[in-house]
């Protein structure tokens, strides 16, 4: 007859189960290290974390200042003393569940003019790991999912959807019914309309918790670079999009805090 199995032995096996959501579901606090360089922000890492997932997340946050300190080292090699490299990085969602960032970037490495894009990464707080976006929205939102190269060489995940641009399009700078204002708008409402080519944009994801809801960008050519604004998609939105519960009760969740 086997022996029966310790309490004390299945009690810690249930702490140990129930360890990383417990944390994962905690406002995640966050520390920012010193600058990677001038004008250049470092990521922020995760305070004393809680489990290996955490840990997991703040080296994958530290290799991220090595890909733009390299980076910024060759474009001041290729550029000389009028290159210029600037990173602005925003905590947008600090739990529960998610850790979501953007990365801006404006670089100047020689040529005609500088040119800026946007980065963002979203964290499972559960396993470390990057978000599969496939597990949290419907193939519809989601479209075709690929990697997208970011100043710093950085891969990003991109959605091209046409049902997620559809979304995007209809929540772009809303006419405000001010004459001036709305003439203003079209060349940037003419230029993202016009951006579906042979097919939808490519567009970056991360989770926006003070408005509650998915936030969508995509990049534009240089002369229309400044209409490449984000659009958020509310929760109440991507659930009707049938979006798992998953991702929209930690949203409103998030927008409670």
């Amino acid at each position: 007859m086997n022996a029966p199995f310790p309490l004390t032995a299945l009690a810690a096996l249930l702490v140990g189960i129930a360890l990383p959501v417990r944390a994962a579901e905690r406002p995640v606090p966050l520390r920012v290290p010193p600058p990677i360089g001038k004008d250049i922000a470092a990521m922020p890492q995760i305070v004393e974390p809680a489990d290996d997932a955490e840990r997991r997340i703040n080296a994958a946050l530290q290799r991220l200042d090595a890909a733009v300190r390299k980076a910024a080292a060759t474009c001041k090699a290729e550029g000389g003393p009028n290159s210029s490299w600037e990173r602005g990085v925003d905590a947008t969602m600090r739990g529960p569940r998610f850790l979501s960032l953007t990365i801006t970037d404006s670089v100047y490495c020689g040529g005609a003019h500088p040119n800026a894009s946007t980065m963002s990464i979203v964290y499972d707080l559960t396993t470390g790991a990057p978000v599969d976006w496939t597990t949290l929205l419907p193939p519809a939102l989601t479209g075709t999912v690929s990697l997208a190269t970011g100043a710093d060489g950085t891969r990003m995940v991109t959605l091209a959807s046409k049902r997620l641009y559809a979304l995007y399009l209809k929540g772009y700078r809303p006419r405000t019914g001010n004459r001036k204002v709305d003439a203003d708008d079209k060349e940037c409402r003419d230029a993202v309309a016009g951006a579906d080519g042979p097919g939808p944009p490519a567009m970056m994801a991360w989770l926006d918790a003070k408005a509650g809801g998915l936030a969508v960008q995509f990049d534009l050519p240089h002369a229309v670079q400044a209409c490449a604004d984000p659009v958020v998609i509310p929760a109440a939105t991507l659930r009707q999009e049938s979006a798992k519960p998953l991702l929209t009760d930690a949203l409103e969740a998030a927008r409670a805090k």
